[in-house]
């Protein structure tokens, strides 16, 4: 592994962890008229079967399930808590967004991981994909000044399999399952972004 990448993940991990913990507290204590929200590109019913099962195989295997509040998504603007009353101020601006997003299209290759927390589907690093999430996370930073992030880590899409609540040891277990026996090789077309809010528990399109 290059010192860039080992450099990169360990920036992730700190940031990833501090994010959780932040994220919880969140959760844990929003007041009334308070959400979670993000913003993110949907795989679509097919790939999100698809990841579903191997979500299901996480679950029943090792036990995780915190990615199953989630469909399969890209997320291009992170969670942040907001007053409910703002949810149509986001739905016009993704409205604007959409509007002129230009369809991409997303290739789904293989399987990766973020230390030992975090497995997913691996998602080819394209410019055009890479532009999507900067010029969207650029306006929504203008729109919404009063939404902080804090220091936010470089862009790297990926589609959630198990986050957060793999047991110690068994990622290398799963990863090597997974691309023996269930090979990922898919695209989809981008044609919009959606909002996600955090529904009983789950993460629901708004």
């Amino acid at each position: 592994m290059s010192q860039f990448n080992k450099g990169y993940k360990q920036q992730f991990n700190r940031k990833n962890n501090y994010d959780k913990r932040r994220f919880n507290q969140h959760q844990n204590s929003l007041p009334d008229g308070f959400a979670l929200y993000y913003i993110a590109i949907l795989c679509g019913n097919e790939i999100n079967e698809k990841v579903l099962s191997l979500k299901n195989y996480m679950q029943s295997t090792y036990g995780s399930r915190a990615a199953l509040k989630s469909p399969a998504h890209l997320t291009i603007i992170p969670p942040f808590k907001s007053e409910e009353d703002l949810e149509n101020n986001y739905k016009s601006f993704l409205d604007e967004v959409n509007f002129t997003l230009v369809p991409v299209t997303v290739k789904l290759n293989g399987y990766n991981h973020f230390g030992e927390r975090v497995l997913f589907v691996d998602v080819e690093k394209t410019e055009a994909l890479l532009n999507i999430e900067k010029e969207t996370f650029n306006l929504f930073e203008d729109r919404f000044p009063a939404i902080s992030f804090n220091a936010k880590p470089e862009f790297n899409p990926h589609v959630t399999i198990a986050t957060r609540d793999i047991p110690e040891g068994k990622l290398s277990e799963a990863l090597a399952y997974f691309k023996e026996n269930h090979p990922f090789n898919d695209e989809f077309t981008v044609k919009e972004l959606k909002l996600m809010k955090l529904k009983n528990n789950k993460w629901e399109e708004c």
